[in-house]
């Protein structure tokens, strides 16, 4: 029986011919989160597969991923959010924050604002603005879904037949937020299951979802005690709690933290009361492109906007870059400025082309140069104990004297 009568068995011969415009091949279907650098490092946006966030408490997860899922539904996907901890109201009025401070920066209202009963009356001018940017996102959002917990133990299994009701209601595919990991209850009701086996459950009934309906399911995680009790420890793949399910079945593994984490002087608590809190996303595992420090995207959290920002992107100016003239840089200056400048002359010519230091031009490209193209990686803001410039500029010296004396005998 040959592979095309079969069906079953298809070659890879066969296959990759399907490797052309308009051939009919599966293609792999990206949601972008809004964050440009995070798109250019997931190859597009979120894909089917889980992708699982954790982070310290308090670090903004259920908001960076209210971000995200509002940002996809608002490119027209549906997006189905599984709010397990807080209430549905809570996290519309962070979508409604959030719209609010994109239009208007300089608003004082918040999220908590719009549910303090003492603000019902009175207050016009905030209700009004409120009113006016609740009308002009209200578009965005119609295919977006909060599912707050009705009851009082949701499994993943509970999930995963609610998204096969929704595929059948509305025969679209949804984004699938859940939020977060440790709150679903054993999906058979076993009471004695350890955290690890419950946890471990939830993630197969998850994975079997993505898998049988090529969704994109996003999950957040709590991490244990241990990957936060000392404050400069970075996130790890092991900082994710009670599980190693998660190594195992996720397609990306992401993690939130403060950007200075690795500095000496990093104090949690201070870092947690900043009004913009400098963070960044970590990859921790991304089967389908790179993860480690060189993916690392530094982001912005203004918490109290309900706002996540790419680094630099919130109006506030950055710290400019260290001037790269160092005390080195100088002494080579005066030491250059001090030396003869006859052309074709045999001292001149001791000293090969490619070495000549000229401090002037060095300042002059720096001048020049953008800000945005200058390379972080060469950092020249250093002071050698030998500096081979200096050195140079000493043996230059002694030629000129070798030379002069050689002249008057």
């Amino acid at each position: 029986m040959s592979e095309q009568a079969a069906g079953n068995f298809i070659s890879v011969s066969e296959r990759l011919k399907q490797f052309k415009p308009a051939s009919g091949r599966r293609t792999v279907k990206h949601y972008p989160t809004g964050i440009k650098k995070l798109d250019q490092m997931l190859g597009g946006g979120l894909y089917a597969g889980l992708t699982f966030l954790g982070a310290r408490p308090g670090m903004g997860k259920s908001t960076f991923a209210l971000q995200i899922a509002s940002e996809i539904a608002a490119a027209g996907s549906p997006v189905l959010f599984y709010s397990l901890e807080m209430p549905s109201v809570r996290m519309e009025a962070k979508i409604l924050n959030r719209a609010i401070h994109m239009r208007y920066p300089n608003s004082s209202l918040t999220a908590d604002w719009f549910l303090r009963e003492e603000n019902n009356t009175g207050k016009q001018k905030d209700w009004k603005l409120v009113e006016k940017v609740g009308k002009e996102i209200s578009g965005s959002f119609d295919k977006m879904y909060i599912k707050e917990r009705k009851k009082l133990s949701v499994s993943g299994r509970d999930i995963v037949q609610d998204v096969e009701m929704f595929m059948n209601e509305k025969k679209e595919k949804p984004v699938v937020f859940v939020d977060y990991l440790q709150i679903l209850s054993s999906c058979t009701g076993n009471r004695n299951a350890t955290e690890r086996q419950k946890n471990d459950e939830n993630i197969n009934e998850l994975s079997g979802l993505s898998n049988k309906y090529d969704l994109a399911v996003f999950v957040i995680s709590s991490l244990n005690r241990e990957s936060y009790r000392e404050e400069q420890r970075s996130l790890r793949m092991d900082s994710f709690k009670e599980t190693g399910g998660i190594e195992y079945s996720a397609s990306v593994i992401l993690g939130l933290q403060p950007r200075n984490i690795r500095q000496p002087k990093f104090n949690y608590e201070q870092e947690m009361s900043k009004e913009v809190r400098e963070q960044e996303i970590v990859f921790l595992k991304q089967r389908y492109g790179i993860s480690g420090m060189k993916a690392n995207v530094s982001v912005d959290f203004h918490a109290a906007k309900d706002l996540y920002t790419e680094k630099g992107a919130s109006g506030k100016k950055s710290a400019p870059n260290v001037s790269r003239e160092t005390k080195t840089d100088k002494k080579n200056t005066e030491n250059a400025n001090a030396l003869p400048k006859k052309s074709g002359s045999a001292s001149e010519a001791a000293v090969p082309q490619d070495v000549k230091v000229n401090a002037d031009s060095l300042k002059n490209t720096e001048t020049q140069a953008p800000e945005a193209e200058r390379p972080q990686t060469q950092n020249t803001n250093l002071e050698y104990p030998d500096d081979p410039r200096a050195r140079l500029a000493e043996e230059f010296r002694s030629l000129l004297g070798i030379a002069t004396e050689e002249r008057k005998e």
